[in-house]
């Protein structure tokens, strides 16, 4: 969602200094940590302007509190249309302040034209608030003069032109087919080829714009809900806890946990990711974030740049669905179709388990297979205890996130309480230590100096927090056209029926239709605009469809949780998938690596993950939700012994077996699959494969020891490495 980021100071770093070699305040530099976010060009703003910027998250924070607890403000209480177009005034001001138009831009300080979007912006919004009562009750779907229609058009193109600074010129494109098409829905052309599926209903341009503007399906429909109603608190809890401190904390971790162990360093990668993706719900915050730590450490262990970088594209991949605080598409998914965002994340905790235990396998078996010990130099790593010891603030503001969204059910304003909670217990800590009597020889700075420190956590948190959103409007304002294009003209239920056709009816060549399109849509870098057409167009489909599959009779069919992160699974793995492969050039650039070759190389490694949405889209079991524990446990271990055996496979290496030769790693992938295929004929089958093959490996190994001067196939020396391997 970014373009050509540059090699900057590592995130975990931004809060460390030397207070007895500090300079002098003239001559101190700006915020380090602002430099390295990857979330804008927060750093380049002019003073004045950076006041702005940071306001401008509070203000919509206390906008959707008083929009949640319905507070009245001037006898009124602030909900529906004003409400929406107010957030819209705040939030979109960053959105051209802190996203650069053009690469050149993103390094400098916005240009005037820049501005005076922001200025068009606001006279856009004051223009359709003074309208309001207007729009809600006489329909301005279709626009009643020509200034209401130039209104509609401009704010069309600034949703454009704030999309493409995120999306690209690929994104912008979509936004205007989504126009262009209800113009010609109706031509001969579309009724009599391609089965008539893309035959719909045409509009005129001016209600196309209407729509978008004024109409719920627009900008006030779903774009307005996610941004209103939704997310902010996860971005202010996200921003903060980031910015204060927690991606040091979570690395940190990380490294103590894993640290010790064989190929700790990749290993180490992927559970920083894993614990950062938790927060952020951005992958490219957390290849930013943990990459410029994480990829340093793995090639000074001896893993080549391209694959320090796949590993670490390949683990934030999962950030997207890693819960509590998951990516933008959840968000979409809780709006489009009203489920509990608390059942989201407890059907996402298994399928995020098996995701990262697919990726920790296949780095084990790399390290075993190419003797990449353990570190040697571990006597100044600290152990896990006193890692978690030191914050514990934010394990208990990640605990007080779950508690009130799984058991309170307190809805999007949990992360607000969150947030709170950590930094409370931050000042409470803070205030102890400062209070607390001073041992023999102990010096501690003086009270500006924390107070300086303070100011500049807060500071990058609210960048963090700010930056989050910037990404989050860009892209959800421009989904009013696509809804506008895909709702309006009736095309969706088309497309629903034509999708269901090429699959014969049959639920498992739907699935893999839908598959086949989310990865299209990845390899152009459209993934999220690929979930979004899925889940309008072949949610309900397949909804459908599953109710008359006997295998899930018992569930009621699919359910619609689990069909939406199997769509968003893939969608988030478009981000590895070459020729675009985003998260792969990120990481590529961190590592100095070929981002080619870094791309394909996550590719393989990540093979295992393509996987495993068929199997938990097919097994409701592992959704939590639906079934009794003994039931999601016992289908859970299934599954993982398959994924186990799956990744053990693709990497050559299976503990207790040692290495393998190629037909052992094909028998051993096939067996692993049907292992964790919820059929019981397959189940039965992966069984006998993966037994009767792996007995037949240890004893053949156990034969070749015994004879003198022979050499194993199955336990040979590896050559070294190679990224086609």
């Amino acid at each position: 969602m970014c373009t050509s980021p540059v090699r900057t100071q590592p995130l975990h770093m931004i809060h460390m200094s030397n207070h007895s070699q500090r300079p002098p305040a003239a001559a101190r530099p700006e915020n380090p940590a602002l430099a390295s976010s990857g979330l804008g060009r927060y750093r380049y703003l002019p003073k004045p302007v950076k006041a702005v910027y940071l306001a401008a998250p509070l203000v919509a924070l206390g906008l959707f509190i008083i929009h949640w607890f319905s507070i009245p403000v001037f006898g009124q209480v602030l909900a529906g249309i004003p409400y929406y177009y107010l957030m819209y005034a705040v939030l979109g001001v960053n959105v051209f302040l802190g996203l650069g138009a053009t690469r050149k831009d993103k390094r400098r300080a916005p240009p005037w034209y820049d501005y005076a979007l922001v200025a068009l912006l606001w006279v856009l919004i004051g223009f359709f608030l003074l309208n309001a009562d207007d729009i809600a009750y006489h329909n301005w779907v279709v626009p009643p003069s020509g200034i209401i229609i130039a209104a509609a058009v401009a704010m069309g193109l600034l949703a454009i032109e704030a999309g493409r600074r995120v999306g690209r010129l690929p994104y912008a494109i979509i936004m205007f087919v989504s126009i262009l098409y209800p113009l010609v829905a109706e031509s001969s052309l579309l009724a009599n080829n391609l089965g008539g599926v893309f035959y719909g209903v045409s509009f005129p341009l001016e209600e196309i714009f209407g729509s978008f503007a004024f109409g719920a399906d627009g900008m006030l429909g779903m774009p307005a809900r996610i941004l209103g109603e939704l997310v902010l608190g996860f971005f202010l809890f996200a921003g903060l806890v980031m910015g204060i401190g927690g991606g040091e904390f979570f690395i940190k971790l990380a490294t103590s946990l894993m640290g010790r162990v064989r190929g700790g360093q990749a290993k180490g990668a992927v559970l920083a990711s894993a614990l950062f993706g938790s927060i952020t719900g951005s992958a490219i915050a957390n290849v930013a974030g943990t990459g410029s730590f994480t990829i340093p450490a793995m090639k000074k262990a001896g893993y080549t740049p391209e694959y320090a970088a796949s590993i670490e594209a390949c683990s934030s991949a999962g950030s997207d669905t890693v819960p509590p605080v998951m990516g933008g598409l959840v968000f979409i998914m809780v709006i489009i179709f009203g489920v509990d965002y608390a059942d989201v994340v407890v059907a996402a905790l298994l399928p995020s388990a098996l995701f990262y235990l697919g990726l920790l396998v296949q780095v084990d078996s790399y390290a075993a297979r190419h003797k990449l010990k353990a570190p040697a130099d571990t006597g100044d790593m600290p152990p896990w205890w006193k890692v978690l010891a030191g914050g514990w603030t934010y394990v208990a503001g990640i605990g007080m996130l779950i508690f009130g969204l799984v058991y309170m059910r307190w809805g999007a304003i949990t992360p607000i309480y969150a947030a709170t909670v950590v930094i409370g217990l931050q000042v409470l800590e803070w205030g102890v230590k400062r209070l607390w009597p001073r041992s023999s020889g102990e010096t501690r700075p003086p009270l500006r100096d924390s107070l300086e420190r303070a100011t500049r956590k807060a500071e990058t948190g609210l960048a963090q927090t700010a930056g989050l959103i910037n990404y989050a409007a860009a892209i959800f304002i421009g989904i009013g056209f696509i809804m506008v294009g895909l709702l309006k003209t009736g095309v969706a239920a088309g497309l629903a029926g034509w999708i269901i056709g090429v699959g014969a009816g049959n639920l498992y060549l739907v699935l893999f239709v839908c598959f086949l399109f989310s990865n299209l849509m990845g390899l152009a870098g459209l993934e999220r605009t690929g979930y979004i057409l899925l889940a309008v167009i072949a949610v309900p489909a397949i909804v459908a469809l599953s109710k008359t599959a006997p295998e899930f009779a018992a569930y009621g069919g699919i359910p619609l949780i689990g069909i939406n992160l199997f769509l968003i699974f893939y969608a988030a793995l478009g981000g590895i998938t070459p020729p675009v492969a985003l998260h792969s050039y990120v990481a590529a650039n961190i590592a100095g690596a070929d981002p080619v070759k870094t791309s394909w190389l996550a590719c393989r490694l990540g093979a295992v993950l393509f996987f495993i949405p068929f199997f938990f889209v097919l097994q409701p079991a592992l959704l939590i939700i639906y079934t009794p524990w003994w039931e999601t446990l016992a289908r859970f271990a299934l599954v993982a012994a398959g994924i186990w055996v799956l990744s053990s496979a693709l990497e050559g290496y299976l503990i207790g077996v040692g290495i393998l030769n190629r037909a052992q790693r094909f028998i051993l992938f096939a067996g692993g699959f049907m292992l964790a295929f919820p059929l019981a004929w397959t189940f039965a089958t992966g069984v006998a494969i993966c037994a009767g093959t792996i007995a037949a490996t240890l004893y053949a190994k156990r034969k070749h020891v015994q004879t003198p001067g022979q050499i194993s196939q199955g336990t040979e020396t590896p050559e070294p490495y190679k990224e086609s391997d």
